[in-house]
């Protein structure tokens, strides 16, 4: 089993994916707009068909899944959680994400974590970077 968190977005979709598989080593398995869809077009204005309806990334093992909203309502209660392999990786993740956005709780030491820190990007997304244990 797993399970991908998928991301909405208000017609910055593709700008975040691709900084996101710049920033998380990914790889971009999928950005298809309305207009590379051609049966997904029907009805949609001619400025929003560039949208993209589906954002696919493959991380490691993992993937992180969005797309543009239509009638986007803003996002509310979820964060999207980075665990990385080392205390260096996740800082340079989190500052990474955290370059144009709004640092949460800056990346430091805590009693469960060599560094652990939260933050929103310049897209709106919030992201929990964490790194091995502490010793």
């Amino acid at each position: 089993m797993k399970v991908v968190a998928n991301i909405d977005f208000d017609g910055d979709c593709r700008e975040a994916f691709t900084t996101y598989a710049d920033i998380l080593g990914g790889e971009i398995r999928a950005l298809l707009s309305h207009r590379d869809m051609p049966e997904m077009a029907e009805g949609v204005p001619e400025d929003r068909l560039d949208r993209i309806v589906h954002a696919w990334i493959d991380i490691g093992d993992q993937a992180l899944m969005g797309q543009d909203m239509q009638d986007f309502s803003g996002r509310k209660g979820y964060s999207v959680t980075v665990s990385a392999d080392s205390v260096e990786e996740a800082r340079l993740i989190f500052e990474a994400l955290s370059k144009d956005g709004v640092v949460i709780m800056p990346f430091e030491p805590q009693s469960w974590s060599q560094g652990f820190g939260m933050t929103t990007d310049r897209f709106g997304v919030t992201w929990v970077v964490d790194s091995p244990a502490a010793d």
